[in-house]
């Protein structure tokens, strides 16, 4: 609401007031100039006028009461002789019978292109005077009487002074702007300095706003990996309930090792902070989290610069290992208030069959058919947690109506193949159900405007996704106003508040969890719709024929998908405040103290609703039978009556959870930096202290019983709380944390005649986070690094097609902190494990020990970069080989038990990273209508764990995630191996944990000698190709994305035995049928129920599906993005006399994928697993509409 009423301000004070405006003024014997200022301002308006013609001029008497102010200076202007003219929101005082002068000019480059943007202002006395081209590169500016002078100024051109008295006024002009060498060389935003590209010895990569709304208008993070193929987006496929989860994200690859994959219950997006890959992310100097990233206003994005290796994130010291990126948002700029509109209207396409490999319902029912024939779908599923269409049909045999005296369904042979044939056929579409083509809309308006003095931004913004699924809704509303001034000649002050509000909304699924005895993972009440749409068999229906919702059975009660995410919700707000000033004070020349602080507050509340009409609830009440109340896991069994049936303690309503997460941070940073040029030499040196604190406070709470249907009355059974208290189940809970950080840094950068550049930064960081040991808790880092600008030798003078030519090298040490350990002993509450109800006992147990040493991840950064432009930048190329070897790693260690845990978190672990990065931009045609540029980025990641005593199990290796061992890359994909299928069943055959061949392996046993090593989960080459041509005011982009080198767990298919409400792959089709099969397949049978029944502790088929013959290469190329944008020429524009620029845009997302591997048969390489809230890449289509006036 302050960034609304801010916002509302500014508009206010910056519109031109109607006629109609009053002003109320008494003035006696005062200047004519004087009497102008005071209208000037008390109407609020811009006024243009040359002192000199009132020379001579007697003083004025003026009184007014309520008067507007134009009769105002009719009243007093005319009788002397003067009288006014509105131009552009400008007011001209001149003389009568005088024309109002005005410049019309035209700027552009040294090949003629236009120049938008462009500020051109009148200098002297009126310096707030003036204007920006368009975007043809066009301005008309009216001009005070006399010779004045105009300035026009281009970031990466030089300053052009123009006297007006050398020009004819009634043509238009064209005015050249020369490329500014020192600007061009571009300047890097590292948070803490603005260094000019030549001067800097890092390796970075910056990507402007156009740039990046060139790939997406939408996407932000997705957008960087066009440009820096080092930036890698993993998309979290494994994520269960919370909507709020991101992807991981790394530069350079993975810097640490304990953590392979984010969980939703620890590494959600508001505790990204616990992934030791993560980079930092900065926003105007100070640290944001992910999620700030993702729920801002892309239009409020000036560029985003990439920071990579030990120089260029040097400044952030211990918070640096893992890469910086640091994103730069508008300010005001100088000239005339700029309102711009900017709209983005995007549609998802829903998902189809053609793009699965999916088995359609008919050959579905021929597999049900033959597990009928091997007894698994009998008339026992009348009590089975899970049936569809035999248990439905076994149920309607079973039922019989009194009032017609039969059955349901006869029992006969044609009965129920009729039952069945009518299912065979429905064919149903999941994805058409639970997916819609969805409209996201994203509306953002903008002000822009100020003086030498005083500029301001501000701007507003609304998203609204009505869901790509039936289930999820998004809303989103920013605001954001910044004001920048100049108090003095040496003294500036910066003001910001930004603000957020998310309302969003999707399906309820649980977390899952790992079962590391079956080698599968479980997850409860999974309602995601893709995860539902892909595993669900087409041979059920989701409406019967008379149009009503029809219902299976699903953990023993009624289950319908429609009718379950009708009442099986999560419902998550978020509000997020910042409030930042900046000071700036200039001593003395070169000398300058800057103070920067900021405070934010963060609110999330998390509401998943369960209704009394959902199957979560109706699974607690499912107690129809004797078989199914021993069977049912969610019935309430009492100890303390052992001999008792189990019963529902859920008698009445639903469940009401709610979660709601906190966060109050200060941060303060002061800093004084020094520049001081002397003849050839050149120093510049900054030194600081950072101080900052963050709170944290979570609530948790589980509510029973919640009649919605009643107005919210609860009906408590006190046995539902005496069942999760013997389950050990918190069904509320609170805990707080409290972050402490503190920094004191030093840079000093050297350079001579711009062709030598020395670096060396000194960081000294301590957090609470970390060992009450000192020397755990704070950590020196250091980095030195030096450029060679060759090209700027004087020998290269006479090389003209040589443009630019450097050499860099760095080395330092960085570091890292990784949450997921803790320094202190953790102890928490339980209940014992007792027979009865009476003997359980409240205990406290040690969860971790302390560990007063565990300190930061800590490495060593080597980097050595060339950068090459030829053919007056025809031609770049950027190559950089850098080396990382990380130590103090944070890994678990097994130990003696000694203090009552058999693991612990130490830092001991060791891993070598090493890569390059290329890139090469070319542009083949360059001239006034035609251009095309094209770049190519290229980046190759590999690690080696060098020291790591984890001791992982066989399951640990051979899951989707990966592993972590000794002598390999993190994340390592190791493979159970295939050796055929048994002659007489066609059970598949493996060597098991102790090298012989069997039909099951032991999932827990830490022997891995006989598993093979498939490769790494991260791709090992990453890299994309864009190309732009643009012809005059048509302009298109075409950007290719591929990466090479990782390997890929495919969907778990097979098991031992199958429900009738899972959907089958068409490998199925190729199963084992008959002994001798096994000589032309290798896909494994369906065993009878005996057969199933006799495996008892061993799983051959979940051995099969972590198995070497179920592994696919993660090569893929993808057609990313297309998107073609028109600007609107001027000369149409100019007809409107209100708007200044026009361009659409029309791009494609995700169109096609070119290649990948076939064994994948349609599965998406980026999104190769489902469930929780997890949703594929889908097809997109944007239409953006920019609009300046």
């Amino acid at each position: 609401m302050l960034c609304l009423f801010a916002l509302s301000m500014v508009l206010s004070a910056w519109a031109l007031p109607p006629d109609e405006k009053k002003v109320t003024l008494d003035l006696k014997d005062v200047p004519m100039e004087t009497f102008l200022n005071t209208v000037k301002q008390k109407a609020g308006i811009n006024m243009l006028y040359n002192s000199q013609m009132f020379k001579g001029v007697e003083p004025v008497t003026v009184k007014a009461t309520n008067e507007p102010w134009k009769e105002l200076l009719d009243r007093v202007l005319s009788p002397k002789g003067f009288t006014y003219a509105t131009k552009d929101g400008i007011v001209v005082i001149k003389k009568k019978d005088q024309k109002t002068r005005t410049l019309e000019g035209k700027v552009v480059d040294e090949q003629g292109g236009e120049l938008p943007g462009v500020t051109v202002l009148i200098l002297g006395k009126e310096r707030n005077i003036g204007t920006m081209t368009d975007a043809d590169g066009a301005f008309s500016l009216g001009l005070p009487e006399g010779d004045v002078t105009i300035r026009l100024s281009f970031v990466g051109m030089q300053t052009l002074e123009i006297h007006t008295g050398k020009l004819n006024l009634d043509k238009v002009h064209t005015f050249k702007l020369k490329p500014d060498s020192k600007q061009l060389e571009e300047v890097v935003v590292t948070g803490y300095v603005k260094i000019s590209k030549n001067s800097f010895t890092g390796t970075s990569v910056t990507v402007t706003a156009d740039q990046l709304m060139s790939v997406s208008k939408t996407n932000v993070l997705g957008a960087l990996q066009t440009f820096d193929p080092s930036f890698r987006i993993a998309e979290n496929n494994l994520a269960g309930s919370n909507p709020n989860n991101v992807p991981e994200l790394y530069i350079r690859g993975r810097s640490g090792i304990g953590t392979t994959q984010l969980d939703a219950q620890s590494l959600s997006k508001t505790s990204l902070k616990n992934n030791p890959n993560l980079p930092t992310f900065i926003m105007d100097g100070f640290e944001i989290s992910v999620q700030k990233l993702y729920d801002m206003d892309p239009s409020r994005i000036e560029s985003i610069t990439i920071l990579k290796d030990a120089a260029a994130t040097a400044l952030y010291g211990a918070r640096a290992m893992n890469g910086v990126v640091v994103v730069t948002t508008r300010r005001g700029a100088e000239g005339r208030p700029v309102f711009r509109y900017s709209g983005n209207f995007t549609v998802q396409l829903r998902p189809t069959y053609a793009d699965y490999d999916i088995m359609n319902s008919g050959d579905q029912m021929s597999v049900y058919a033959e597990l009928e024939r091997k007894g698994f779908l009998n008339s026992d599923l009348v009590n089975a947690s899970n049936s569809g269409v035999y248990g439905k049909m076994y149920k309607m045999i079973n039922s019989f109506d009194p009032e017609t005296g039969k059955f349901q369904l006869e029992n006969t042979r044609e009965a129920r193949n009729a039952f069945l044939r009518h299912y065979a056929n429905a064919n149903t579409d999941w994805f058409k159900i639970l997916f819609r083509n969805s409209l996201q809309q994203e509306h953002s308006i903008s002000i822009s405007g100020g003086s030498q003095r005083s500029r301001s931004y501000a701007s507003l913004s609304f998203l609204n996704d009505e869901g790509w699924t039936v289930a999820d809704k998004v809303r989103r509303y920013t605001a954001n106003l910044r004001n920048d001034y100049k108090l003095a000649e040496n003294l500036d002050l910066g003001v910001q508040l930004i603000g957020s509000l998310r309302d969003q909304k999707a399906p309820g699924s649980l977390s899952r969890r790992s079962n590391t005895v079956e080698g599968s993972y479980d997850r409860d009440f999974d309602i995601n719709p893709f995860s539902y749409a892909l595993n669900t068999s087409r041979v059920l229906t989701c409406f019967d024929e008379a149009g009503n919702p029809e219902f299976f059975t699903r953990n023993y009660a009624p289950f319908n998908i429609i009718n379950e995410l009708q009442n099986n919700s999560i419902h998550l707000k978020m509000v997020d405040v910042k409030a930042q000033l900046e000071l700036g004070w200039e001593i003395i020349k070169g000398l300058r103290y800057e103070f920067m602080g900021a405070v934010r507050y963060v609110k999330s509340d998390r509401e998943h609703m369960i209704t009394e009409n959902s199957n979560m609830a109706e699974a607690y009440r499912a107690d129809y039978t004797s078989t199914i109340r021993a069977k049912n896991k969610f019935l309430y069994k009492d100890p303390e009556h052992p001999e008792a049936e189990a019963i529902s303690v859920l008698p009445y309503g639903g469940f009401y959870n709610r979660s709601e997460d906190q966060l109050t941070s200060y941060d303060v940073r002061n800093s004084f930096k020094y520049n001081k040029k002397f003849g050839l030499h050149d120093l510049n040196m900054i030194a600081g202290v950072q101080v900052k604190y963050a709170d944290r406070q979570k609530f948790s709470n589980t509510g029973y019983g919640y009649q919605y249907n009643e107005g919210g009355k609860v009906t408590v059974d006190y046995r539902i709380m005496k069942m999760m208290i013997e389950s050990n189940f918190d069904y509320y809970g609170m805990g707080t944390t409290r972050d402490r950080f503190a920094a004191f840094y030093f840079n000093a950068d050297y350079g001579f005649d711009s062709r030598y550049i020395f670096s060396g930064t000194v960081r000294y960081d301590g957090t609470n986070a970390l060992g009450s040991n000192r020397s755990a808790r704070w950590l020196p880092t250091w980095n030195v690094s030096a450029k060679w600008n060759i090209s700027n030798e004087h020998f290269m003078e006479s090389t003209e097609w040589i443009d630019q030519l450097s050499l860099r090298g760095s080395y330092g040490l960085t570091a890292s902190m990784n949450s997921s350990a803790s320094a202190s002993a953790k102890f928490v509450n339980e209940n014992t494990k007792r027979p009865y109800g009476n003997e359980i006992e409240s205990v406290i147990t040690l969860e971790a020990l302390e560990n007063s040493e565990l300190t930061w991840e800590k490495g060593h950064v080597l980097n050595l970069g060339i950068d090459i432009g030829l053919f007056n930048r025809r031609l770049d190329v950027i190559f950089d080989y850098w080396r990382r070897n990380s130590f103090d790693l944070i890994a678990s260690l097994k130990n003696s038990a000694i203090g009552g845990t058999l693991y612990k978190y130490a830092n001991y672990a060791d891993m070598e990273s090493r890569g390059y990065d290329l890139a090469i931009g070319i542009t083949p045609i360059r001239t006034k209508n035609w251009n095309w540029k094209s770049n190519l980025t290229l980046g190759y990641t590999t690690t080696k764990i060098t020291n790591s005593k984890n001791m992982p199990s066989i399951y640990n290796m051979i899951n989707a995630s990966g592993g972590n061992r000794e002598g390999y890359p993190v994340g390592s994909l190791f493979s159970i191996q295939y050796k055929g299928l048994e002659h007489d069943t066609g059970v598949p055959l493996f060597i098991n944990e102790s090298g012989v061949i069997a039909n099951s392996v032991y999932f827990q046993s830490t022997n891995l000698d006989y598993l093979k090593y498939e490769g790494p989960i991260d791709p090992e080459y990453t890299g994309g190709w864009s190309n732009t041509f643009r012809w005059k005011d048509l302009s298109l982009n075409v950007f290719l994305t591929f990466q090479a080198g990782n390997k890929i767990r495919l969907a778990p298919a097979f098991k031992t035995s199958y429900s009738e409400l899972d959907a089958m792959s068409s490998v199925f089709f190729d199963r084992w049928m008959q002994p001798g099969d096994e000589k032309y397949t290798n896909v494994p049978s369906i065993v009878d129920v005996l057969t199933a029944d006799g495996f008892k502790s061993k799983y051959p088929y979940n051995s099969y599906n972590y198995s070497t013959e179920r592994v696919a290469k993660g090569d893929f190329i993808r057609l990313k993005t297309i998107s073609l944008t028109y600007k609107v020429p001027k000369h149409y524009l100019q007809r409107t006399k209100v708007l200044s620029d026009v361009s659409l845009t029309v791009a494609g997302s995700n169109l096609w994928l070119i290649y990948a591997d076939k064994k994948l048969n349609g599965q998406d390489p980026e999104f190769y697993n489902t469930g929780g809230v997890a949703q594929p890449l889908s097809r997109q289509f944007t239409i953006a509409l920019n609009i300046g006036f």
